[in-house]
């Protein structure tokens, strides 16, 4: 049966039908400044206080008031260790039908590619019906934004990423509109289709009392890499290409200098210029 949903602004809705199976790929983050790092130049998370990746609970709004329109199901996926729980059961409480956690210790070190293909390996094996996956733009542990686009290249299913609005969704495709700087662009393809929200976006809600307790109650899904058959080569820092040299806080050395342009300095401004281009 064809469904169509109409999302204006976020706010007014017009639909006809039913039925999307939606995942939305989660992410654990530190909460704090003060990052330990290990040996590798991974983020050593043991110890540390954490919390759902901010734009993550985003994508799971999005998720949800497509939910909250029709009969879709909407599930959960992260990969982590097993205290990455805490932000499955936090998308429990907010609404969502169901959690997965992939947990493993060959999976510690993962850059971006060798994530991407232990995601969607999970996704094909644990979710062959998906038709909209949807995640944050980027994690505020890394910055990258490149998890959700190596994700939609492995599945081969269209990407769209800094997605600020959702325009119609349906069984058969989505309408989003993207924003890139100052340039407001929308798309329209077919589903399958993995989606990458931008943030402050969909505020996300405030679980219910209801859903705290179903929370506390749930039966979490755990698997590892045989689960989900990937090989240990595609896995952690074995399938991890790219690794970080060396980790440092930024300082600024420079000497700003202001000049304020008229018409008869043109030459000296651009004189500073070319000393900052060229060193002379």
């Amino acid at each position: 049966m064809l469904f169509s949903v109409f999302i204006n602004n976020f706010h007014d809705y017009v639909i006809r039908g039913y039925n999307l199976n939606i995942a939305v790929l989660i992410k654990q983050v530190p909460d704090t400044d003060d990052v330990v790092w290990t040996q590798n130049n991974n983020i050593d998370r043991t110890n540390m206080e954490s919390i759902m990746n901010p734009v993550d609970k985003q994508a799971i709004e999005a998720a949800l008031r497509i939910k909250e329109l029709n009969n879709a199901n909407v599930v959960t996926l992260t990969m982590g260790p097993k205290k990455a729980l805490d932000i499955l059961k936090e998308s429990i409480a907010m609404g969502v039908d169901d959690a997965f956690l992939l947990c493993d210790s060959k999976f510690a070190g993962s850059d971006t590619l060798a994530t991407s293909k232990i995601l969607t390996k999970a996704i094909e094996t644990l979710f062959p019906d998906v038709r909209l996956i949807i995640c944050g733009q980027s994690a505020s542990d890394g910055e990258t934004g490149q998890t959700g686009p190596c994700c939609g290249a492995r599945l081969n299913v269209p990407c769209l990423d800094n997605v600020n609005e959702i325009l119609e969704i349906t069984d058969e495709y989505i309408i989003v509109s993207s924003q890139y700087e100052r340039v407001q662009t929308v798309y329209k393809v077919l589903l399958p289709a993995l989606i990458c929200i931008n943030n402050f976006i969909f505020p996300p809600r405030i679980p219910k009392i209801a859903g705290y307790i179903k929370s506390q109650k749930y039966d979490y899904k755990v698997y590892n890499m045989y689960d989900i058959n990937i090989l240990e080569d595609d896995a952690g820092l074995k399938g991890s290409p790219t690794y970080v040299s060396s980790v440092y806080r930024c300082e600024d050395t420079r000497n700003g200098k202001i000049i304020v342009y008229n018409q008869d300095n043109l030459n000296e401004i651009y004189d500073e210029i070319k000393k900052v281009v060229y060193g002379t």
